[in-house]
């Protein structure tokens, strides 16, 4: 569900992105070689879904992002509110957009997995 302009907080957005990127990278480090079948050349696997999102959609965001948004937070005064701090940022517009972005490239590839394995998908790519 993409959330309406300006509201809620990026920072809990940018948090949920990094966990989908830790538990990613956790099951590629632990599965990795039973999540990529052999004898399925040129077929879509879970682990080539997987690491094109770790490597080509979450990780350059996060690089990006991360670390400006918390320069940005650190600068927060004591008592001032979190979220008319965040909206305050200049930033604040380019990281929404692109947090956007990334959220439709993800059900795009969630589309994909699902395809590959003939599964309906859970949510609409709406």
């Amino acid at each position: 569900m993409e959330q309406k302009p300006g509201a809620g907080i990026v920072r809990e957005e940018l948090n949920s992105i990094y966990s989908l990127f830790a538990c990613t990278r956790d099951i590629l480090r632990k599965y990795g070689p039973e999540l990529a079948p052999r004898g399925r050349a040129g077929g879509v696997t879970f682990a080539g879904i997987a690491v094109e999102m770790v490597n080509t959609v979450l990780r350059p965001l996060l690089t990006k992002w991360h670390p400006a948004l918390a320069e940005w937070e650190a600068a927060r005064q004591p008592g001032a509110s979190v979220v008319v701090h965040e909206r305050g940022w200049s930033q604040i517009d380019a990281l929404r957009s692109e947090v956007a972005e990334t959220r439709k490239v993800l059900l795009d590839l969630a589309a994909e997995l699902h395809e590959a394995m003939q599964i309906e998908p859970l949510i609409g790519q709406g």
